[in-house]
């Protein structure tokens, strides 16, 4: 193959596809039609000598060579891109660019009001897209440049990437304002007798050496170690439909301390401090080290320093080993 006769939006359609497998939704992803999508495929197929993509039951499947150049396609394209970018100064009252931050549902609750309110002010053409992945996922979003921030309790993230820390946070207990056992006190012998919502994110199910860890996991590892068990009545993938359920039922639920706060206007719910200590834990923004220098991505991480941090550092820095702090 001659590499200069590669038209690079060729690339580009190239890439789009191995994210999308679908003709259609990867035209819209880099602003082609239909029509226009499937000509830079069939001219990169002539290039090539490979169908890349043949169409199966569920959509478009890569060949095996398209597998194969992928990653090197996907590596070369982030490379222009960021060069790019840091070619120019980045103007936030005037960038139009779409921002992928990788955010659990609490994370959503928590940071995004604020966050659009601030870029409604100050850059109104910035756009963000938010991403829920499971977290064993996110090392791969973060270096292959889909995603370009993670945020949150992220113990999995480690080496190769750079991390800054926002604030500490612990866990409560929330009920039923009128619930027919507990008032305003928890005890350790309730908090085992009355069944609980587990929330447990997407690609986190509690395991007890997983890097991938989320809150729900520190809960669970700790209430373990001292021997404490609890019934789980419910376990459910996302938070939103915790505070109507607390409503209307007994449950208890273990949640951060930042989000039951959030929750608890306009609810017919009570916070509670849990009869037992579990360690702080800390949130952090994470970014990969290819675009530790983007000015976009600085001013971005800027942003959510300014908007949550307690106690703002210098600056992150590189995380060299497991429990390195920003």
């Amino acid at each position: 193959m001659n590499i200069e006769s590669i038209d690079l939006n060729l690339l580009v359609a190239f890439d789009a596809m191995m994210q999308e497998r679908n003709v259609t939704r990867a035209g819209q992803r880099v602003g082609l039609s239909q029509p226009s999508m499937s000509h830079a495929l069939t001219r990169l197929r002539a290039v090539c000598g490979d169908p890349l993509f043949v169409r199966v039951k569920t959509g478009m499947e890569p060949t095996p060579f398209a597998l194969r150049i992928a990653p090197s396609v996907r590596a070369g394209l982030s490379l222009m891109r960021v060069g790019l970018e840091s070619a120019v100064a980045f103007d936030p009252a005037r960038s139009e660019r779409i921002f992928q931050i990788l955010l659990s549902d609490l994370g959503e609750v928590v940071y995004l009001p604020r966050l659009m309110q601030h870029l409604k002010d100050v850059a109104p053409g910035i756009g963000l897209r938010v991403l829920q992945l499971p977290r064993e996922n996110y090392r791969e979003a973060l270096e292959s440049g889909d995603a370009d921030l993670a945020i949150g309790f992220l113990p999995g993230l480690t080496t190769g990437f750079y991390q800054q820390r926002l604030f500490s946070d612990h866990h409560v207990c929330m009920v039923r304002a009128d619930h027919p056992r507990i008032g305003w006190t928890l005890n350790l012998q309730q908090f085992s007798e009355e069944s609980h919502i587990m929330i447990e994110p997407a690609g986190s199910r509690y395991s007890r050496v997983s890097l991938h860890s989320s809150t729900t996991t520190l809960i669970e590892q700790y209430l373990e170690k001292k021997g404490l068990h609890r019934h789980i009545a419910l376990r459910v993938p996302h938070f939103t439909v915790v505070p109507d359920i607390l409503q209307t039922t007994d449950l208890l639920v273990v949640i951060p301390t930042t989000v039951a706060r959030l929750m608890m206007p306009r609810r017919h719910i009570k916070m509670l401090p849990l009869p037992f200590e579990v360690p702080q834990f800390e949130v952090k923004q994470f970014w990969h080290e290819r675009s530790h220098l983007d000015g976009g991505t600085r001013w971005l991480r800027g942003v959510m320093a300014e908007l949550f941090m307690e106690r703002r550092p210098a600056c992150g820095v590189p995380a060299l080993a497991a429990g390195d702090q920003a």
